[in-house]
């Protein structure tokens, strides 16, 4: 699951200045998931027909590896992607772990061969993402350079097959990368949905995962932000706070719905809010992080252990359980507390956040901040200059794909998104806080059902209620 969330945010916000370093990952992703393939249970000797298309897949991706070998030409020599490499990471990770665990699998009985094949299914769906994902970003490279050449009053010659920016030479890396995502999609074309309702779904065995999750999760993030952290490090932190919030809607109404917490009209849009002021923020933070930039691994961790301990209680296989699903689950009396407290702790968190922001040497990619500081002045968001039409990133800068300082309106907009997070944190922080002692009060200490029901806190203690900090 971790590989398709990770494939899915990627494919939402990768650009052309991502295209190199994409590409060159891509042959690694494909080696790491066939492994994983191998590594299943009940493997057939010989050439076994479910095992050809990850079979092509690898050969495909192995002669794209032998290309980009020693290559001079675009996209040369040079980084990896630190996201598909943090997939290939995981299909590795699951690949051990099966091989030292999978004799005990009894995979001829029926119910395990279904999970089997979701396990096949779930592995092809993400490499199938990712190549999505690699083509995109190698569309997009075609559009910038169409762009830069056409701003420089240089003709270029458009591709007539793909699309008009599929130019030279990121033409023929389109034709090959979107061979691999054929392969992909013709093994899950009328497959998946009845493959994933075989996947057998793990019972809550441990109903304190999510608080142990979230608390490391807070460790995690503050002494990440005690140091000069990359911006690639503050986009994690800020989506991830974005799922806290979400999650946390969803299990404060599962608890609602089963009537063991109290409904309120002001604690669901009061995260709500929170939650999009999060995603704003992770929008912008985005703009400053370089495709080649690192995670720092023990942060990297924290989040896919949050990100797993919510799925665990919220969903349902391929999609989110209902109400009423999730208010039967065991963990769910833990949960919600726990969520409750990281609601709490992150006005907290929004303004560490927010000081980071006001740094006077943060940098980014010179293409992605020059489409923001336009965008931000055209929308009325960011102050506009009094001598009218101004290029806020040198032409030159843009093409060289360098990392420059922020431009004024690209700095302005960051710090008012970060003061907004801070005010949308510090509602929700101070609505949970209420809502929890006034639940807590109505409710008697003997209760069993989920009011009255505490957590061992394995990190800070809640924050106090607050109005909101000053600023």
């Amino acid at each position: 699951f971790d590989v398709d969330y990770l494939a899915r945010q990627l494919l939402m916000d990768v650009d052309g200045d991502a295209a190199g370093t994409l590409l060159r990952s891509w042959p690694t992703m494909v080696a790491a998931a066939e492994d994983l393939w191998a590594s299943l249970p009940g493997r057939r000797p010989g050439v076994d027909e479910r095992d050809r298309p990850i079979t092509s897949l690898a050969a495909q991706a192995a002669t794209i590896e032998t290309s980009l070998s020693g290559r001079v030409a675009w996209p040369g020599q040079g980084p990896t992607s630190p996201r598909i490499d943090q997939m290939t990471q995981t299909f590795l990770n699951a690949a051990s772990l099966v091989r030292r665990y999978g004799a005990e699998i009894r995979h001829e009985q029926p119910d395990a061969h279904r999970d089997l094949e979701a396990a096949r299914t779930r592995i092809m769906h993400g490499l199938y993402l990712a190549a999505h994902a690699v083509n995109v970003a190698l569309h997009e490279h075609g559009r910038d350079r169409v762009n830069d050449a056409r701003n420089a009053g240089r003709w270029i010659h458009l591709a007539q097959h793909h699309s008009p920016y599929a130019i030279s030479p990121t033409g023929v890396w389109i034709d090959r990368i979107s061979a691999c995502e054929n392969t992909a999609r013709s093994y899950l074309t009328d497959r998946f949905a009845q493959a994933l309702a075989g996947e057998a779904m793990r019972p809550v065995d441990d109903p304190s995962r999510l608080a142990q999750a979230l608390a490391t999760w807070d460790i995690q993030t503050h002494r990440a932000l005690a140091r000069d952290l990359e911006p690639s490090n503050i986009l994690l932190i800020t989506r991830t706070q974005g799922l806290i919030a979400g999650a946390s809607m969803v299990l404060v109404d599962a608890a609602a719905t089963a009537g063991v917490l109290e409904r309120s009209d002001r604690l669901l849009p009061a995260i709500a809010d929170a939650g999009r002021s999060w995603c704003n923020l992770a929008s912008r933070w985005g703009d400053l992080a370089p495709p080649g930039a690192r995670l720092e691994e023990p942060l990297a961790r924290a989040a896919a252990e949050v990100r797993a301990a919510y799925r665990q209680i919220t969903h349902d296989k391929t999609t989110l359980a209902s109400p009423e699903v999730i208010a039967r689950r065991p963990g769910l009396p833990q949960a919600v507390p726990a969520t409750l407290r990281a609601i709490e702790a992150g006005s907290e968190l929004a303004v560490v956040v927010a000081e980071k922001a006001g740094a006077p040497d943060l940098i980014g990619p010179a293409r992605a901040l020059s489409r923001r500081a336009h965008n931000d002045v055209e929308a009325g968001m960011a102050t506009p200059p009094a001598e009218g039409d101004v290029v806020w990133v040198s032409p030159t800068d843009i093409f060289a794909k360098r990392l420059v300082p922020l431009p004024p309106p690209v700095a302005e907009t960051l710090r008012a998104a970060s003061d907004a997070t801070i005010d949308a944190t510090s509602s929700a922080s101070a609505v949970a806080t209420l809502h929890q002692r006034e639940d807590m009060a109505v409710t008697p200490d003997g209760d069993p059902g989920l009011r009255g029901k505490t957590v061992p806190e394995a990190g800070r203690p809640p924050i106090a209620t607050s109005t909101g900090p000053q600023r």
